[in-house]
């Protein structure tokens, strides 16, 4: 479980100096963006949530810590009885259950989740193991930017850290199959 939280102003010294005079506010929400991006599309973050499960009232809430959106359902239990994924639809706020509960329960909910658009920090762990990838993801997107007064577009350096971005996903995808999974002669190294 990742429980230290990391400002993702550490990773603005990897990012800022490559795209100067760009402002730095213009580079914290990149990182921000691209934080939320690489944790949707890799699953290196997840939580596991206790919410109720209310007698009559077949939705469940979801409610996250503030800062932090669910990606991805992953199971569901309720009072400790797994529930199918036929049995239930998800969204990024709620549970719709295919039943209707008979009594009051307490759901646990195991999902993948990212940084909300504007947060401010991420796991520690993810910060210290893929900040490089996030720089790249972010640097590509400062760098792709043009327009009046935007003098730092460079076309070419926006591919390569959008090379190394997607290089880094897959890596980072590659190893939560492995965990999820172990290692197999299916999963290599991405």
């Amino acid at each position: 479980m990742m429980n230290r939280m990391e400002q993702l102003g550490v990773l603005v010294p990897r990012v800022l100096p490559q795209v100067l005079p760009c402002p730095r506010s213009m580079v914290i929400d990149a990182l921000q963006y691209i934080a939320g991006d690489f944790c949707g599309k890799t699953g290196v973050w997840s939580m596991t949530l206790q919410e109720d499960a209310i007698k009559g009232d077949s939705g469940i809430r979801l409610n996250p810590p503030k800062g932090v959106a669910i990606s991805r359902v992953e199971s569901v239990y309720i009072d400790g009885s797994y529930i199918d994924k036929d049995e239930y639809r998800s969204t990024a706020n709620d549970i719709l259950l295919g039943f209707v509960p008979q009594r009051d329960a307490i759901a646990t909910i195991m999902c993948t989740v990212r940084p909300s658009r504007n947060a401010e920090s991420l796991p520690e762990e993810i910060a210290e193991e893929w900040g490089d990838t996030i720089a790249y993801g972010a640097l590509a997107k400062v760098k792709a930017m043009s327009g009046n007064n935007i003098e730092w577009t460079d076309a070419q350096g926006a591919k390569l850290a959008l090379e190394l971005y997607n290089e880094g996903c897959a890596r980072a995808r590659a190893k939560m199959i492995r965990r999820k999974h172990g290692d197999s002669l299916f999963v290599g190294d991405l």
